[in-house]
């Protein structure tokens, strides 16, 4: 499937999941995949409660290099020491560590099966959802502080 074919299945799936009309009209045929990626990362909460799209969908479709561009992963051993500020996702089967330092601040989705654990340093400030069956060690170090919040179901 081409990115312009991918964009058009995307949206559409989005539609009929119940995306919302101003979404959807700001939608454009040619979005770019760093678009849709962003736009999933924007609508996160709604990506969730519509298992939108489906992870074996995710698989398929999505090279690992667009996904990591917007520090997202997928079944993957990770190790990321010093990580920037920002928005971490972790899908499927994960499994490894992500540190955080100095004044960095992230915010970390895990879903499904991921294990992994989180460690924040110096100052850092890091705010953890968890869904599914993901578990998380928690590492917060000197004045740094983690916040996790439970959304499994």
């Amino acid at each position: 499937m081409t990115d312009i074919e991918l964009n058009i299945v995307l949206r559409e799936m989005a539609r009929s999941a119940g995306l919302c009309d101003q979404w959807y009209e700001e939608w454009k045929d040619d979005s770019t995949i760093d678009e849709c990626i962003d736009r999933y990362v924007r609508g996160f909460d709604f990506a969730v409660e519509k298992d939108y799209p489906p992870l074996d969908f995710i698989r398929k479709n999505f090279r690992k290099e667009d996904l990591h561009r917007h520090h997202i992963f997928l079944d993957e051993e990770v190790s990321i020491g010093n990580a920037e500020s920002g928005i971490w996702i972790f899908l499927g089967d994960c499994v490894g560590s992500i540190c955080f330092r100095g004044f960095s601040v992230g915010t970390v989705y895990i879903r499904h099966n991921t294990n992994i654990k989180i460690v924040s340093e110096d100052m850092a400030k890091v705010f953890m959802s968890q869904y599914d069956d993901a578990c998380a060690e928690t590492v917060p170090i000197d004045m740094s502080t983690i916040r996790r919040y439970d959304r499994r179901k």
